[in-house]
Parts: structure tokens; sequence; C-alpha cells
């Protein structure tokens, strides 16, 4: 399936020095920018020994993330809060290789080999032995897995002392030696109730129980000189999706009992796997600091993000959505900005209304008389009567000008023909 419209992922990793981001992922890849990646937790203040070694879902609206430390720390964090609570797992030694919650009470896993199981009125701690991962069954949370080196699988209920399910190893091989046993994951089959439980191993086999039908595998697929670090649900029931520690991501038919799938661009070793199902998308972790997020049909890499540290758990957000902490303070922002507006507005008015005068009868103005306009003064034209008037001024004067002129005009004649007469006494030709 190709998403034409945008639409916004929220992923959470975490890394093996302890810091954990929330990064918003656009299936338009040109709105995908290093300005949607935040830190959750203050890289400053972090020490060795806290690397984050799990991350769990602690309720089905995906708005509690369990968090597993490498010092025995477990925190959880709301999506819309932050940090909300903290506890030390120092039951038992070893780092935290499993998480979940069952209603109330809380599950943790230490590498020793101890669950812990506790609520605010019951503790009960549990001996499994050696571990490597502890995962919770996502359609009944009261099942639980564990498993580790020569440690096969075991799947137990909470309430019970004893596992509900003990595997069983494969038969020896040609040379009558004993098949080695290292459970580095597991992960339970959806819509089977915890009856399926597939598991992937450090000597690169990858394995399917049936706790109805026997102890020992009903399927198994080898891969030759590959460990396998991670292994989660794919898009179809019976196939689940693998990560090595050589870098590569392949997909596993139960069915056909042999890999489907290959998906390239990991270099380092694959730490976690997360499917964004609507989309059909997979979201890889790894060790070479690189976030990866691949097209399930095309096994197209559509995006790769440098995250500086060395990737060890991704979670992917799909019941709800998580904004980014600098948009959520722009909201806060504008949401503060605009109740200071409302309540100026409203102190103007206010003030506006105090200031108004207020209705009563109107006092009777007295009407003033208009003043009498005064009549425009007529000019009176001289009378032609006397001894002078100014119709014989002005006569007199333009004769007198005629007469300056004719003067003046009858000199320039005189003076010009006198020239000539004297240019012609000089000229050469006349004189000739």
């Amino acid at each position: 399936m190709i998403i034409t419209e945008d639409s916004e992922i929220d992923i959470f990793v975490a890394s093996k020095i302890g810091s954990f981001k929330h990064i918003k992922y656009h299936t338009d890849s040109s709105k995908n920018s290093k300005k949607n990646i935040e830190n959750l937790v203050d890289i400053k203040t972090l020490e060795k020994n806290e690397g984050i070694t799990r991350l769990e879902w602690g309720n089905p609206e995906q708005t509690e993330i369990l968090i597993g430390r490498k010092n025995q720390q477990i925190q959880i964090y709301d999506t819309l809060r932050g940090f909300t609570k903290s506890y030390t797992a120092d039951f038992a030694p070893g780092e935290v290789v499993g998480l979940g919650r069952c209603k109330r009470k809380l599950l943790a896993a230490v590498a020793s080999g101890v669950v812990k199981i506790w609520s605010k009125k019951t503790e009960e701690i549990i001996n499994v032995g050696k571990l490597d991962r502890m995962r919770i069954c996502a359609d009944d949370n009261t099942v639980f897995g564990t498993g580790g080196e020569e440690n096969d699988l075991k799947i137990w209920r909470i309430g019970e002392t004893a596992p509900t399910f003990v595997a069983k190893n494969l038969a020896h091989d040609w040379l009558q030696l004993r098949r080695p046993v290292w459970v580095s994951d597991l992960v339970f089959l959806r819509g089977e109730g915890g009856r399926l439980a597939a598991v992937c191993s450090r000597h690169g086999y990858v394995r399917l129980y049936d706790s109805r039908a026997q102890r020992r595998p009903v399927v198994s697929v080898d891969f030759e000189n590959m460990a396998a670090t991670c292994i989660t649900n794919s898009f179809d029931e019976r196939q689940v999706l693998v990560g090595f520690g050589r870098g590569q991501l392949h997909q596993v038919d139960l069915r056909k009992g042999k890999p489907d799938k290959g998906y390239k661009g990991c270099v380092g070793a694959v730490a976690d796997i997360a499917l964004v199902r609507e989309a059909g998308l997979i979201v890889s972790a790894s060790l070479d600091r690189q976030l990866r997020v691949h097209r399930h049909h095309s096994k197209e890499l559509i995006y790769s993000q440098y995250l500086t540290s060395k990737l060890s758990c991704v979670l992917v957000q799909t019941e709800s959505s998580t904004p980014l902490s600098r948009v959520q303070s722009e909201i806060k922002d504008e949401v503060e900005d605009a109740i200071k507006v409302e309540e100026e507005e409203a102190d103007d008015l206010d003030q506006l209304f105090d200031k108004m005068e207020t209705v009563g009868d109107k006092p009777k103005k007295n009407k003033l008389k208009p003043e009498p306009e005064e009549l425009p003064v007529k000019k009176h034209k001289p009378s032609s009567e006397g001894s002078t008037s100014l119709q014989e001024v002005d006569q007199e004067d333009t004769e007198d000008a005629i007469k300056k002129l004719l003067r003046s005009t009858e000199k320039l004649k005189k003076k010009r023909d006198q020239r000539k007469k004297e240019k012609k006494a000089k000229s050469v030709f006349h004189n000739a």
C-alpha cells in the first residue's frame, strides 16, 4: 500500500548511552528534517551505566512508555506529561532485559534470571534461569515468555509458580553432538492467545513453537554464520522479521520454513524492529547509529537518519499521536497570548464604560439669535465730472509712450544706415 497523502508517525528511539529521542516522521519525505527530532532526556547529565536496554508500551492507548536501564532503573514516561515515576530493580543483579504491565501489576526481568511481579498490595519473584529477553504476550497480558543462553523458551502465566510450557531442543546432529541453545529474542504470534511463539538465536536459527502440539519446534529455519539479535511479528500472521548481527534484515515465512525477503541498507547490527501496519512500513534501529524506514512490499529504503549514538530500542506510536514539545510550547504561548489579549480588551471596555456619562434628562439649551450678516460694500465708479478723470490720464500716458518708441526707432535706423555706409567705404569690392 502506497500512501499518497502525507501522514505523521511518532517514533521513540533509545540508545546505549541513555539518550531518549522523539521523532516526528512524515510519509512525505520533503517534510522530514532535523527540526522533527527532539531529545527527551538531557544528554549532559547522563552517566556510563544509564544505557537504555528496553522500551515497552505500558497501556493499549500507547501513551505510557516503560523504560529499563542498564543500572536497573525503571522509569515511566508519559508522552504528554513527561517522566512520572521511577523504580529500582535491585531485587537481583543484572541489567533490565524485559518490562511489561498487566492491569495494575508491573513486570520486570533482569539478566541474572529473576522476574519480579508487583503492585501496591502484592509482590512475587520467579527464578527462570539466565535471561536475554522477557516479553509479554500482546493478546493476553497474563502470559509472558523467557529465554536466554542455554535457557530455552519457557512460557509462564502470572499467578503460577511453574511454567505452562518448556521448550525442548532438537535432536542431536549427524555427528551425535548436542545443538547449542541461545535465545536472544522471542515474540508471540498475533491472534493465537500466547500458544504460538517464535524465537531467534545467536547461533543462527529461527524456531516456531506450538504449546498445544509438542515441546520441540514445529518449524526451524537455519542461517549459517549469522547471529540473530531481534525478532518481531510481520504483516502476515505466519511471518516474522528478524534482525542479524551483521546488518541483515530478513522476513521469514514460517509456513514455508525459509527466508522470504531481505531488506538492505543496514551496516551495524540490527538492535530492534517496529512496524507501521497501516502504512506498510518497517522501522529498524541499528548499532551504526542510523534509524531506517523500509517499505514492506517493494523493500525500498525511504528514510535514513543519523542519531549520533548507538541505538538499542525503537517504538512506533500508532494508536495515538504526540506533538513535539516545541510545538506544544508554541501552542501554549499562543493560548496565553490570546487570553492576555482578551483580558486587555475587557479592561479597555471597562475603562471606556466608566468614562461614559450616565443617561438622563438633557438640559435645555438657550437658543442664540443669529447675528445680522454684514452687507458687502458697493464700489463706486469714479465720476466723469471734474478737472481730471482716470480715462484722460490713461490716454495721455499712452500717447507719451508711443512718441518715445517712435523716437527710439528713428535713432536706431540712423545708426544702422551709418554703419552700412562705413562698411561699404571699407569694402575692397566697392572701391574697385
